[in-house]
């Protein structure tokens, strides 16, 4: 009886714990009626930036991903890591310079200001700046697998993102250093609702550019 008790409870809490996280952010399927291409869509809880995540639907081992911030104007930077950690996984950092967006592709070993990280290449499909947000969408080449690791297509994948309120030293250098984030978070999702048929989403890189 006593086992049978502590098993329910264990499930319970469990499910109250997997819910409590589900409630750090908001999930939906994003669909741009411009480009054709769907997303996942994430919105962390509060004033943090929207994260919008592209594969093609034959996405497997080695591939493209295309990774979509908008972010509200009185963040300095914001930050994107595809292996869900900040440590030992590509990741991408980006900032408003003028009326357009650095993107830095970064490493980290330790939890330390990353560094450049040239085995993750960034290509802006689109970026731009006004009075409330400044937008960014990149492709990459090199964020799908790494030393270590690779994306899970077939089921949960984990990513992280990070924010900070104050601007960057040098806006126009990719490699300039930012000050340390503000918010942090982390989200696990099915890649569903990011899959793109193949032929679409590799002629939409190929023929965009920002």
């Amino acid at each position: 009886m006593f086992c049978s008790l502590l098993a329910v409870l264990l499930v319970v809490s469990s499910t109250l714990a997997t819910s409590l996280e589900k409630r750090q952010w908001t999930e939906s399927k994003y669909c741009n009626p411009t480009n054709g291409l769907c997303y996942l869509q994430i919105v962390p809880r509060g004033t943090n930036p929207i994260y919008r995540i592209a594969i093609p639907d034959n996405a497997s081992g080695a591939f493209d991903t295309v990774l979509e911030i908008v972010a509200p104007i009185t963040l300095g930077w914001a930050g994107f890591a595809w292996g869900g950690s900040m440590t030992a996984n590509p990741l991408v950092v980006a900032w408003p310079n003028g009326q357009k967006v650095t993107v830095s592709s970064r490493w980290s070993t330790n939890r330390v200001l990353p560094t450049v990280y040239s085995s993750a290449t960034y290509k802006t499909l689109r970026s731009s700046r006004n009075d409330t947000h400044w937008s960014v969408e990149v492709a990459c080449t090199g964020c799908s697998r790494w030393s270590g690791g690779q994306i899970n297509t077939s089921g949960l994948a984990m990513f992280a993102w990070a924010q900070s309120r104050s601007a960057v030293s040098q806006p126009a250098n990719p490699s300039s250093n930012f000050p340390y984030h503000n918010s942090v978070g982390t989200f696990t999702e099915p890649l569903t609702s990011a899959k793109n048929p193949a032929s679409a989403f590799a002629t939409y890189i190929r023929t965009t550019s920002g």
